[in-house]
């Protein structure tokens, strides 16, 4: 083996660690965004549990970024080169922006009692962070198939289908959700929780928002391994 093809094997192997840590930090995201999810849901059902599983989002959020830590310790020690130092590092603090927003959201909504919402809009807050939840675990099948080296035309595939998941949500949350919020906003007067709601939504789609983001990244490594 020449030198340069020593070093450049090298590097590869400490990718790989590196990456393998960006995997377990994905599934913790999707842990906390499943932790939303049960939360979303039960606030929906007007469930009084839905605080107490607030309190699971915000662990599994915790644990994400001790995982994150050891990404950045990982890319700190001997050489990488910097374009895929820079790459990773994107990787994972784009997939931390999915676990912080679903972070918010659980948080934001224990300050609401779901008695003194419409139905339909708990509904709908429940349907858009299903939808988020699912987006999430199409990240991870595409970070899979990214790791295994199978198929870079699949992995590209993956991150495709997060962003037609984006779509199905940005459409949702404009044509069902927003016009929900806003005609209860209009026959009840309550701007302090409208706007609360607002930011709720919002948070939750950003959910999406960022796994495309992710998928993106995924992106750029698989098509930068050909």
């Amino acid at each position: 083996m020449t030198p340069e093809r020593s070093v450049a094997w090298l590097g590869r192997e400490k990718e790989r660690r590196a990456l393998d840590f960006c995997l377990q930090h994905i599934d913790k995201i999707i842990e906390t965004v499943e932790a939303m999810d049960e939360t979303v849901y039960s606030f929906s059902k007007g469930s009084t549990e839905f605080k107490k599983k607030s309190e699971k989002v915000l662990d599994k959020e915790r644990e994400a970024d001790r995982i994150q830590e050891k990404i950045i310790n990982e890319l700190s020690k001997g050489r990488y080169l910097p374009l895929s130092r820079e790459k990773i590092i994107r990787l994972s603090i784009t997939a931390e922006h999915i676990a912080d927003n679903a972070r918010a959201a659980a948080v934001k909504l224990t300050y609401l009692n779901p008695r003194n919402i419409d139905e339909d809009i708990r509904d709908g807050l429940s349907q858009l962070s299903h939808f988020s939840s699912e987006s999430v675990k199409i990240l991870k099948e595409a970070y899979t198939l990214l790791l295994k080296d199978e198929d870079i035309e699949a992995t590209i595939n993956k991150t495709e289908e997060v962003e037609k998941m984006e779509e199905k949500i940005d459409y949702f949350r404009a044509n069902e959700l927003i016009p929900r919020i806003v005609n209860w906003a209009d026959e009840f007067h309550r701007p302090g929780t409208t706007i609360h709601l607002i930011q709720i939504e919002e948070n939750i789609e950003e959910v999406s928002d960022q796994v495309e983001n992710t998928a993106d990244a995924i992106r750029e490594i698989a098509l930068g391994s050909m």
